[in-house]
């Protein structure tokens, strides 16, 4: 979710109970210790002098992406000073850049290099801060899938978060979450089923084919903002909330605009609006209308209008 889920999105989608914990973008580790600003760049949640949270109380767990063992314990430490109370390791991202840079789904190639870099983590934090992992079904195939999953567990991961994909199938569905369980039966650590849940009724099917008690929202948040709170509604009462009208989806993204003008130009508010809008369309009908609708606008208040956003969330850009 690189480019995504920023610490303004981040309030957006906290401020309905729903989730129990979010996660960072990732911070990307090569070769060195990083200073403190990357780590308040990516996680400003940490300036906050308790343990991270959104201003509604969700904990903020720290994401790192990188393969090599001692850098990533020496950013663990940093993090560690910083405030941080959790760290999350990133092995399931499919990105072509990051991959070939031997990050993220690259490893899983090698489980015993995987393990290397969990075991360096949780030796450097000891038990100060619980470590967790995230995964995917492998790289080109399944065939290392359970052993990647005990190399995490193996290698000190307190909890392990499994997308229902191989690297190369990417975002292609479906996600196998009946695969999921055939890790989750062999690990002592809970798992968390991730992938293609876009509604209350995926939910409930990740859930039921994967045999997890609990399940990640990636894509899913944002294109229904509503779909945590949906869950946990159902969670509370077994009522069946309706679909998240268009006004609420439309005073989310407002509302993030609004956030964000202030320390960004307007094109680029507009852009990143338009890759939100662009998740929402696949799953909304007046999404994908708005969405075809926008498409070519670049200024900002015109594209807030075209939203149906309220005025208040339509002022001057800054220069």
């Amino acid at each position: 979710m690189e480019g995504v889920i920023d610490a303004v999105t981040r309030e957006l989608l906290t401020r309905r109970a729903g989730f129990d914990w979010t996660v960072t973008e990732f911070v990307r580790v090569v070769d060195t210790r990083l200073p403190p600003r990357v780590f308040l760049r990516h996680c400003p949640e940490l300036a906050g002098g308790d343990a991270p949270a959104t201003p509604s109380g969700v904990p903020v767990h720290l994401q790192l992406l990188g393969s090599d063992p001692a850098a990533l314990a020496a950013n663990a430490r940093q993090a560690l000073r910083l405030g941080a109370a959790s760290l999350d390791l990133n092995f399931g991202c499919p990105a072509k850049l990051v991959n070939r840079h031997d990050g993220g789904a690259s490893m899983l190639r090698d489980p015993r290099r995987l393990h290397a870099a969990v075991s360096a983590v949780h030796a450097a934090v000891g038990d100060t801060l619980p470590v967790t992992a995230k995964i995917r079904l492998g790289f080109a195939d399944r065939r290392l899938a359970l052993a990647c999953a005990r190399a995490a567990e193996d290698g000190g991961a307190r909890r392990l978060v499994v997308h229902g994909r191989t690297r190369n199938e990417g975002y292609r569905p479906p996600a196998h979450w009946e695969w999921i369980d055939r890790i989750r039966r062999h690990l002592t650590i809970p798992v968390v089923a991730n992938g293609d849940i876009w509604t209350l009724e995926d939910y409930w099917k990740a859930r039921t084919l994967s045999g997890c008690r609990d399940v990640m929202l990636g894509r899913g948040a944002l294109a229904d903002p509503g779909l945590a709170p949906r869950i946990r509604h159902w969670q509370a009462t077994g009522e069946c909330l309706p679909a998240t009208p268009w006004a609420e989806r439309a005073r989310v993204l407002s509302d993030y605009a609004a956030a964000q003008r202030s320390a960004l130009p307007g094109k680029i508010v507009v852009s990143l609006l338009k890759q939100w809008l662009n998740l929402m369309r696949g799953r909304d009908a007046e999404a994908a209308r708005r969405f075809q609708a926008l498409r070519r606008l670049t200024e900002l208040d015109a594209f807030l209008g075209g939203l149906g956003a309220p005025r208040d969330a339509r002022r001057a850009a800054p220069a």
